[in-house]
């Protein structure tokens, strides 16, 4: 929710308002209802510009991209206190007892209570938006602390700094909730970024033009715009820059936890620059995509393909490389792994290029490209390095990929290769020892008579849902997915010995999840959680959980979620795969029973590297159907997706359908359709633009027919009047009599009206989405369905592999219908359920995405503002990117 960015350059840049404009709109998928930016130049004067609206429609018309200075405070805000309009935009320029000016994302949960304090102590709060109370809250105390200074003092820079950090600490005590912040002082053209229970990412450079700088924001995306080296922040810290220098504090006190030692409000920090893993491409758009959604979706095959190699042991040039690593003795390896590691703390290109060549010619790394016959190192090290850092597949290739671009030759190139193999192989090691203890933690907690909950949100919760799917069908084994609210209502309060808690979420924020988390913890029960998260550095992976498994699924930028999800699945999939495994001597089976368990998990783990595959043919055999379902769906007003058995591609498949396209959707199993919902097949009252379109139509053709017959009849102007007011009114209004009308005047308008038949130009199919595996009590149970469904009134669209029956079951016409539609989507043929999950899951995202630019680009081309349907930013929702 909202995003923040405070920046400062060494020198005045004409061009600073072109680069707030391109980190604002970078931003925009984390808030679009306003945007605005405070600028200052070093003669300090400073300017606020700020208005409704997304940064791509702003940054122009407010003027942003045409100013100039050195320093930038901006933010794109999502509302949560206070109205969208101006006044409760941001940033927030402040001087009721001095001046400073500042913005936030977050919220502050007293924002109320604060601001009647505030009003009490003289401020002149403008507006009721918690980032002007926090900005308040700050110059409250900051001109308490300069109030204690000599006049000749209080403009003395060394002064106001402690002044303001003395401010900082009991605002921070004043202040409740989860937010990040950045602080303007604009006497000494210092700024402070405050990481309070929100995302936080700072980076310090240099160029040419602005000479050096430094830059805090919300997002890594728009910190990776100017700079890779950043300065890791943790939460309850402060940091205080300058163009070319920074100070750490601790902003609240911390207990000691974990590595992180305690720590009092007010402590310096030590804690030099790292080079980001990231680079600015991987959180860019391509330029074949018009949509990050699309683009995410089309990652989904890489992505994929990232867990399951790591689960089945590395890469193909991990399986190539390793021998010959092998060979060196341990002493060997583990200078190497320093060495690797040395690198990456080099945060300068300029001595990560000879330290890099001085490893390519000698030490451990020379000698192990020594041992490579020349068969094997010039197997794709031949490639331009653009096509090689494809290849690279740890969690440093953004780093690898930069010194390939160093690379002199060949040699170089092999060298990042097998550096990045390296690496590769202390990750595959770590993942598998995390698996094996996950499954040891689920069998423990099985056999203890545990239960085992997965708490997660949104997304995470389908996921989750699949994941019991997965378990159940492969592990024999129980999962419980639950809501964090849910857990609290049916569980909290019977917690017992030895339950387990997977926790399900893409940031490892979600603080629902972690507020349920910390009442577990406070229960007094044995108990522990695993976290599965794409941010191992998160509150859940550093924090709450005793284990965590990453999902590998890199930075995510649209709003809705869809990597992540095929991610998760992904890992559930390989997580139940290794808790069968582990527990396949555990389960009360028959002899017979346990070696076809056996026999299948051997062919499930056999076929593990197709799903990557499965989800790329999804791509290119389902394109067209997708297509023609999508002109059916887009401007439907409901729609339901029934699944049998896999409820959670259902509920996904919903969820994405409502955030991109803003149509109610519900995914529910298909056979409770029946137990209620079904009531809204037929005549009902959820009208869409087209049965409204419609109505209108017949609405002009029924007036001019009667208008054209009361001209000839003679009839005067005065009554043709009420005539057209009585056919507007006889659609909805309740009362149904032309009181006004003479008998003549009703008995033509009765004659047209009743030939018109105005109300039956809203009645439409209901548009149906039938999901299903090719089970065959499955496809019969959904074969049931579509008969009992389409001659109430219902369209049809079929996801599912072929089926003869079900597809002649779908495209015929029930009798009572002639404008019956249907669209079969055909999934590569898999003969496997739990595979469909997988594939439908495309083709459902595949669908939300392409409905919701075809309604994008139809309420555009009707002139409807405002309307909020975007696949990347759709209104009311946003979210952070929190992987590095």
């Amino acid at each position: 929710m909202c995003g923040v960015i405070g920046l400062i350059y060494q020198e005045d840049r004409e061009d600073l308002g072109r680069i707030a404009a391109e980190l604002l709109r970078t931003l925009e998928y984390r808030g679009y209802d306003s945007t605005g930016a405070v600028l200052q130049g070093r003669e300090g004067e400073y300017t606020l510009r700020k208005g409704v609206g997304a940064p791509s429609a702003m940054v122009d018309r407010l003027g942003i991209t045409a100013a100039a200075g050195h320093i930038l405070c901006g933010q794109v805000r999502w509302a949560t206190f206070g109205a969208v309009d101006e006044r409760n935009a941001q940033p927030h320029t402040v001087a009721c007892k001095t001046a400073i000016y500042g913005a936030h994302n977050g919220n502050v949960t007293n924002c109320d209570e604060l601001k009647i304090w505030l009003q009490e102590e003289g401020h002149n709060v403008k507006s009721d938006n918690d980032g002007e109370m926090l900005i308040h809250t700050v110059e409250h105390f900051f001109a308490h602390e300069l109030s204690q200074l000599d006049h000749r003092e209080q403009d003395s820079k060394p002064q106001r700094t402690v002044a303001m950090r003395k401010a900082l600490l009991r605002a921070a005590e004043r202040l409740r909730g989860s937010y990040a912040a950045v602080i303007v002082d604009p006497v000494t053209h210092q700024l402070w970024a405050l990481k309070q229970g929100s995302s936080l990412y700072f980076g310090v450079g240099r160029d040419e033009q602005g000479g050096a700088f430094a830059i805090a924001s919300s997002d890594l995306s728009a910190v990776l715009k100017l700079t890779q080296v950043l300065v890791p922040l943790a939460e309850g810290e402060a940091i205080e820059f300058e163009p070319d220098a920074f100070t750490l504090f601790q902003l609240v006190d911390q207990s000691a936890n974990g590595d992180r030692p305690a720590r009092t409000a007010g402590q310096e920090i030590e804690r030099p620059p790292v080079r980001s893993r990231l680079r600015a491409e991987d959180t860019a758009l391509s330029p074949e995509f018009e949509f990050f959604m699309d683009q995410e979706i089309h990652a989904q095959q890489e992505t994929c393909n990232s867990v399951v190699q790591i689960y089945l042991g590395g890469s193909e040039a991990h399986e190539v490389l390793e021998p010959y690593i092998r060979k060196l003795d341990t002493a060997a390896i583990d200078a190497l792994k320093a060495a690797i590691e040395g690198l990456r703390s080099e945060v300068a290109d300029e001595t990560i290029l000879p330290a890099f060549q001085r490893m390519v010619d000698g030490g451990e790394l020379a000698l192990l490209l020594e041992l490579i016959p020349d068969d094997v190192s010039h197997a794709g090290t031949e490639l331009p390095a653009a096509g090689l850092a494809k290849r690279l597949v740890s969690s440093d290739a953004g780093f690898f990929t930069d010194l390939l671009t160093m690379a002199r030759h060949q040699r170089d190139s092999l060298g990042v290769r097998i550096m990045d193999v390296v690496v590769e192989r202390e990750e595959v090691r770590e993942f598998q020892t995390a698996v094996r203890a996950f499954a040891e933690r689920v069998s423990h907690a099985s056999e203890a008579g545990g239960r085992i909950f997965v708490i997660s949100c949104g997304t995470s919760y389908n996921a989750a849902k699949a994941g019991a799917l997965f378990f159940n069908e492969i592990a024999r084994t129980e999962l419980i997915p639950i809501l964090p609210g849910e857990f609290r209502a049916q569980y909290a309060k019977s917690l017992r010995d030895d339950d387990l808690f997977i926790a399900i979420s893409q940031s490892g924020e979600t603080k629902d999840v972690i507020d349920v988390l910390n009442d577990a913890r406070e229960s007094g029960k044995r108990i522990e959680v695993v976290a599965l998260v794409n941010n191992v550095n998160s509150t859940l992976g550093q924090e709450k959980a005793q284990l965590v498994v990453p999902l590998r699924c890199g930075p995510e930028i649209a709003v809705p979620a869809t990597k992540s999800f095929i991610n998760q699945m992904t890992l559930l999939y390989c997580l139940a795969l290794e808790v069968a495994n582990h527990r396949l001597y555990a389960l009360k089976l028959s002899d017979d029973e346990r070696q076809a368990l056996s026999a299948e998990l051997d062919g499930r783990r056999e076929r593990l590297p197709r799903l990557p595959l499965l989800i790329r043919e999804t791509f290119d055999s389902t394109e067209t159907d997708i297509e023609a379902a999508a002109k059916l769906l887009y401007l439907a007003p409901s729609i339901h997706i029934l699944a049998t058995r896999i409820t959670a591609v259902a509920k996904e498949g919903a969820l994405k359908v409502r955030e991109v396209v803003l149509n109610h959707t519900e995914g529910i199993e298909g056979s409770e359709f029946k137990h209620g919902p079904n009531t809204i097949l037929g005549h009902n009252t959820v009208y869409g633009p087209l049965q409204v379109d419609r109505l209108l139509r017949q609405i002009g053709e029924t007036l001019e027919e009667v208008l054209g017959t009361a001209n000839a009849q003679g009839i005067e102007a005065s009554a043709r009047r009420r005539i057209v007011q009585a056919i507007c009114e006889s659609v909805f209004s309740p009362t149904r009599t032309a009181l006004a009308l003479s008998d003549k005047e009703r008995e033509l308008l009765g004659k047209k009206l009743s030939e018109a038949d105005l109300k039956s130009k809203l009645t439409v199919d209901y548009p149906l989405i039938y999901i299903t595996g090719p089970n065959k009590r499955d496809v019969a149970l959904t074969i049931s369905q579509i008969n009992t469904h389409k001659i109430r009134g219902a369209s049809t669209v079929v996801i599912a592999e072929e089926s003869a029956e079900l597809r002649s079951t779908a495209e015929k016409a029930p009798t009572t219908s002639d404008s019956y539609h249907a669209v079969y989507i055909t999934l590569p043929r898999t003969e496997d359920t739990l595979m469909t999950v997988f594939s439908s899951t495309i083709v459902l995202q595949r669908l939300a995405l392409k409905m919701s630019t075809l309604k994008m680009r139809y309420l555009d081309r009707i002139g409807v503002r405002g309307h909020g349907v975007h696949p990347d930013v759709p209104k009311n929702v946003s979210k952070s990117i929190t992987v590095d």
